[in-house]
């Protein structure tokens, strides 16, 4: 079963989403903060995706994107947004962020953007 980590501040964010992931038979976890999410990688390891906010308290979302580089080259990387700053897009690339969604998302945009993503990751793999 793959798994996705999913960080957003808001509990109300993590709580539909977390749920739609697991309605489509992934594994969801999920952190209220970078730093959170963070601690899951050391304690658990790299998941199969990560999910995130951008504007977070403390540690921002691209800041998070950057960390996680740095242990996790290779793992697939969605940004979900109020803000649709190109210049900010421009630099979650530069990241390594594979897709960029603006909130709020609809559940099924936001399901077919994570397997989309899977999928490609599960292609290259092959």
């Amino acid at each position: 079963m793959k798994t996705v980590l999913l960080l957003d501040d808001a509990r109300s964010i993590r709580s539909v989403y977390a749920e739609v992931i697991r309605q489509a038979g992934f594994d969801a976890q999920t952190a209220s903060s970078a730093e959170e999410g963070l601690q899951y990688i050391v304690d658990h390891g790299t998941p199969d995706l990560i999910v995130t906010d951008i504007n977070m308290p403390g540690i921002s979302g691209l800041e998070f994107c950057k960390r996680v580089r740095h242990v996790a080259k290779h793992t697939p990387i969605i940004v979900m947004s109020a803000l649709s700053d190109k210049g900010m897009v421009a630099e979650a690339k530069t990241v390594g962020v594979q897709g960029w969604m603006l909130k709020p998302v609809e559940p099924e945009y936001f399901l077919n953007k994570l397997r989309s993503v899977l999928g490609e990751i599960q292609a290259l793999s092959s």
